[in-house]
Formats: C-alpha cells, structure tokens, sequence
C-alpha cells in the first residue's frame, strides 16, 4: 500500500524528530511520503485568495489527476477507530491514498470541491505542520487498530 501525503511549506525543524518517529512507524504498514510543496506566496504582500489559488495549482500540479482526501477543517470528523475503517475501506478501493492539507492559509474551495472525501481532525485549529505530525501518527494508530495491535508500550 502506498500512501502519499502533499502540504504546502515545509516542516518546522523542532517537528522534524515527531515527523521522523512516525514515517518509519508508518513504514511498517505502508509506502509513505510526504511531498511538501511551494507555499502560495507572502501574506504581507499578496491578498489571500492569490495566496489560496497559487497553492492550489502546486498541489494540483503534484496530484496529476490523481483522486485525493482532503484533510479539512470542514470535514467529517471521525474517532480514530472510525479512521481506521475508513482507510482499510480506501485501500480496498486504491492502489494508492493521497491525501492533502492546506497551507497556513487553509485550502482554495477548487481543490475541496474535487477531494473524493474530507476528513477533519479536530474541530480546534492547528498548524498545517502540526497537521501532518497528527495525520502521520493517526494513521499509524489506525494501522496499528486494524492490524489489533496494541498501541502503547
């Protein structure tokens, strides 16, 4: 299985050793990688939807047509139980998920009008860098449940 995951900017280095932690937990179930791809400009000279609509075109540039989940403040909030479901359900049906997450910014509506399914994290707000750490340790948490592996050590 193949998973990809694609978010505009780059990772922060004090996120790097929880992003390191989990994409080789991550490798035990499934191909991972994370593309991180331009951010859409600079806010304090660009007005928002410029910025929004320029990311847009990256990450749709990197997903070349490709069906994708979007990781979204506005969508269906799931346990993580029901999380794993849902991916063992989507690999049933891909030969690969990608997933995407917006920028600082958040997502132009282009790209969330065209995700196969949108799936929120949290109703709270967090970084898109903090977003990739909580998606790269829920899917592994989701493997582990599917796999019924225990979690802690």
């Amino acid at each position: 299985m193949k998973i990809e995951l694609i978010v505009p900017g780059k990772l922060s280095k004090h996120l790097q050793p929880a992003f390191d932690y989990y994409v080789e937990k991550l490798n035990r179930f499934a191909k991972i990688s994370v593309h991180f791809v331009e951010l859409g400009g600079d806010l304090n000279t660009e007005d928002e939807k410029t910025i929004l609509k320029k990311e847009a075109e990256h990450i749709k540039k990197r997903l070349k047509d490709r069906k994708f989940i979007l990781l979204d403040l506005w969508g269906k909030e799931l346990t993580s139980i029901e999380y794993a479901r849902f991916l063992e359900n989507t690999i049933n049906k891909l030969s690969e998920i990608v997933f995407v997450i917006g920028g600082p910014l958040g997502i132009d509506d282009s790209l969330r009008e065209n995700a196969l399914a949108k799936i929120s994290l949290s109703k709270m707000t967090f970084t898109h860098e903090m977003c990739v750490i909580l998606f790269l340790e829920q899917t592994f948490r989701a493997f582990k449940i599917l796999k019924n592996e225990k979690y802690h050590y």
